[in-house]
């Protein structure tokens, strides 16, 4: 997230002056409001906001220092020795010279400006002016300065490990991705949610450049296992579903049938309910000879999933691996089993013209071209689509012809 500065605004009434009030660490709640914006484009950030405020007054050190949070902004960080000019640090922009002025507005309330350009998620507003109520719990605000340290220190390490990563330095970053994500789940608001997939990919980067997949495998399984914010669950599950995807397909493609097995299956029972997952758990099992196992894990993987229109692509997809079945049956000679598999693929998809002419065929061959023929005709009646129904008159009309010769061979004409 990108801050650029903002402009200072002195008030009259300085901060300190009501020093009693301050002592220690004070929380103010209330509102940030979004008064004016740069263009028609981003008035959709304007009006009110949540905000909160700490803090901090050391009687030993001069000045104050603090965190400030809203739906927003970042978590900002914020010191000076006058209230009315505080600098504030964002994470990644420790540098930007953005500022903001407070003043007391009676015993218990603080009022002020940020003034200049914010940038929020991807849009700016030019003012904002803050109207903040001290909250009298010394345990909130105790609870609070912990949280918004803690984001404001995991943020800023975000940044940091994109820098180093940039620069090809994970030895670097590695640390600092590993700082982050291994921060209670508090730190986490939405947009570092929704940069986390990034992240938790960049360091899955850098475990690989330097050999070390186990342990970011390892960290992973853990953080989804302990994440109680279902967002982050998802988003933590998403990402360890792609990686064992990835690393599925290397060993797919070296013909490793069975560590693939493994790590396909990994990631399907991380999420069942992925379609994706299931398509690459059948293409080890169909690639390396063990259709009925394929079928078994369809059947079962289909009767887990909500949607009608995936438990159709699932019979589909076991309809397909039947007629796989069969036309290898065929080819080894095991004639009954391959007629059972294509009726089974015929039964499932009736509509595919594969598999039934396949299954024709197969009649045909048998030396019963009367059900041959009989099942094309039905399939001619059930499917409307022109270029199937083409497809099936062509193939009615050749077993006519061979028939005619078998025919004639047969009386010796």
């Amino acid at each position: 997230m990108k801050f650029t500065g903002v402009r200072v605004m002195s008030l009259m009434l300085p901060l300190l002056a009501a020093a009693p009030a301050l002592a220690g660490i004070q929380l103010y709640r209330g509102a940030l409001a979004a008064v004016t914006a740069p263009s028609t484009s981003c008035e959709g950030v304007l009006g009110k906001h949540p905000m909160t405020l700490i803090i901090i007054e050391d009687s030993t050190q001069t000045g104050l220092t603090g965190y400030l949070e809203s739906d927003v902004l970042a978590v900002g960080k914020l010191a000076g020795s006058d209230p009315a000019h505080l600098r504030i640090s964002y994470p990644g922009q420790d540098n930007s010279g953005n500022t903001m002025s407070l003043s007391r507005s009676g015993a218990t309330k603080l009022t002020g400006e940020l003034n200049g350009a914010i940038t929020v998620k991807l849009c700016t507003f030019d003012i904002g002016r803050l109207t903040l109520d001290l909250v009298d719990d010394e345990k909130a605000a105790a609870a609070t300065l912990q949280r918004l340290a803690t984001r404001f220190d995991a943020q800023s390490a975000l940044y940091q490990c994109i820098s180093l990563t940039n620069n090809r330095d994970c030895k670097g970053a590695l640390p600092l991705f590993e700082k982050f994500l291994g921060q209670d789940e508090t730190v986490y608001d939405q947009d570092s949610i929704s940069l986390l997939k990034h992240y938790v990919s960049g360091l899955s980067n850098c475990y690989a450049k330097l050999g070390r997949t186990r342990e970011f495998n390892a960290l992973l399984d853990q953080r989804i296992s302990a994440a109680p914010d279902e967002t982050l669950k998802r988003a933590l599950t998403e990402l360890r579903v792609n990686i064992l995807n990835i690393e599925g397909h290397k060993l797919l493609d070296k013909a490793e049938y069975e560590a693939a097995l493994k790590t396909f299956m990994q990631a399907y029972q991380l999420d069942p309910r992925n379609m994706d997952s299931i398509h690459t758990v059948m293409a080890v099992y169909v690639r390396s000879g063990r259709n009925d196992e394929a079928i078994a894990f369809l059947e079962q993987a289909g009767a887990k999933l909500e949607q009608a229109a995936d438990r159709k692509e699932i019979n589909d997809i076991i309809a397909l691996v039947y007629f796989y079945k069969g036309m290898r049956d065929d080819k080894k000679g095991n004639e009954a089993e391959a007629e059972a598999s294509l009726l089974k693929a015929v039964t499932l998809n009736p509509q595919r013209v594969q598999y039934l002419a396949a299954l024709a065929r197969m009649r045909h061959k048998a030396g019963h071209f009367d059900e041959a023929e009989k099942l094309l005709s039905q399939g001619l009646e059930r499917i409307t689509d022109e270029s199937s129904r083409r497809e099936i008159m062509a193939v009615l009309e050749k077993l006519r012809q061979t028939e005619m010769i078998i025919k004639k061979l047969k009386s010796g004409g």
